[in-house]
Formats: structure tokens, sequence, C-alpha cells
């Protein structure tokens, strides 16, 4: 039976591409200038696109802001996720491979850019409830897995996920809410809220082991 050969549709693959320039540019205006000085003319330039195609897209700035918030979101879970898994592939216990999360999401706010993108445009552009609907499909929602997963082996049990998951991604954001911006301090600084995060991980760790 010959097989019949799927049909690519170009409009879509056009739109894709689009997005894509899109918001690769718009994640370089946003992250150096902050939402309110990057200029939607430059961003379209930079992508090689209309002004036109951003609002057919995503509506108007503050749609591709968002989108570009969704996208950084993403990407850091899915570099948690894979640091997880590292240790798992490589013998390593649950515990340490949720720490090796703890630490991917900590060395990405050594980026001041990326967090002042994150944790101060973010939610000041977008308001609490789109915020939270982005936190909710992306950290929180990893974040939730990761403490269900580390509960199927014994640690953190008796506690709710959800409300756990919420307290360790506060105390997460806080930590890199803590770093300071200038590349002299920012690995101590780093180093040390580390210490303190896993402490207090460790310290409900060992409460639950008692």
């Amino acid at each position: 039976m010959t097989e019949i050969p799927t049909k690519r549709d170009g409009r879509k693959e056009n739109a894709n591409a689009t997005q894509a320039a899109l918001q690769s540019a718009a994640l370089r205006w946003f992250s150096e200038q902050g939402f309110e000085k990057a200029p939607v003319g430059s961003i379209c330039a930079d992508a090689g696109v209309t002004v036109g195609a951003l609002y057919h897209h995503y509506g108007d700035k503050k749609g591709l802001f968002a989108a570009v918030v969704e996208q950084v979101d993403a990407q850091l879970v899915q570099a948690a996720m894979a640091a997880s898994q590292a240790v798992i592939q490589k013998g390593g216990g649950a515990w340490d491979a949720f720490l090796a999360s703890i630490d991917t999401v900590l060395q990405a706010g050594t980026n001041a850019p990326m967090r002042r993108l994150m944790l101060v445009d973010a939610p000041a552009v977008l308001g609490a409830q789109v915020w939270g609907d982005i936190r909710q499909r992306q950290g929180l929602g990893a974040m939730r897995g990761s403490i269900a997963a580390i509960q199927a082996n014994g640690i953190f049990q008796g506690h709710d996920a959800e409300r756990l998951a919420r307290i360790v991604l506060g105390a997460l954001y806080g930590g890199m809410d803590s770093l300071p911006d200038d590349e002299a301090g920012v690995q101590d600084a780093l180093a040390d809220t580390r210490q303190c995060l896993v402490a207090m991980l460790e310290g409900l760790r060992n409460k639950d082991a008692r």
C-alpha cells in the first residue's frame, strides 16, 4: 500500500516562524530595556516583520510580553527538569535530583535582566491573574510535580503537595530576588542563598524523618 505523504501547512509554518522571530527579538528588548521602554517598532524591525504582524499574532505589546514571559518560564522549567533527570540517570536519588533542579533555577537568577523580567516586570505588567496563570502552567505546576515525586520516595510525606509547592517556589523566587545586580558579588550571594534554601529544606526533611 502506497503511503500518502503528509501535506505541509505552509501558513502554519510561516505563522510559527513569525512568532518565534517576534518572541526572540522581544526577549532581547524586554530584558535590556524593560517593558515600558521597549519600542514595538524596534522589536518588529529586529524580527524582520511588520508591526501589523505583531498585533495579528498577539493583539498588542502586552500580549507579546505575556508570550515571552511564558516562554522563559517554560524554558527554565525544562532546564530544571533536565538537571533533575540527569542526576537520576547517573544513579542519584530523588532528593539530590530535587536539589539539582533548585540549583538550576537559582543559577538562572544570576542573570539580572532575566530576573527583572520575571520577578519585577511580569507581575507588574501582566497583573496578578495572568502572571498567576502562567505560574500555574509552568513553575508552580513543575514544582508541584517535583514535590509529589519526592513524596513518593518517602520525603515530605504528611504535607499537602500544593501548599508545599507554593511555599518552596515562593522561597526560591525570594532567593533569586535577593541576588545583587553587580556581577562581582553575585556568586558569593548565590552560594549563601543556596545554603539558606537547602538548610530550610533539609530542616523540614529531617523533622519529617523523626
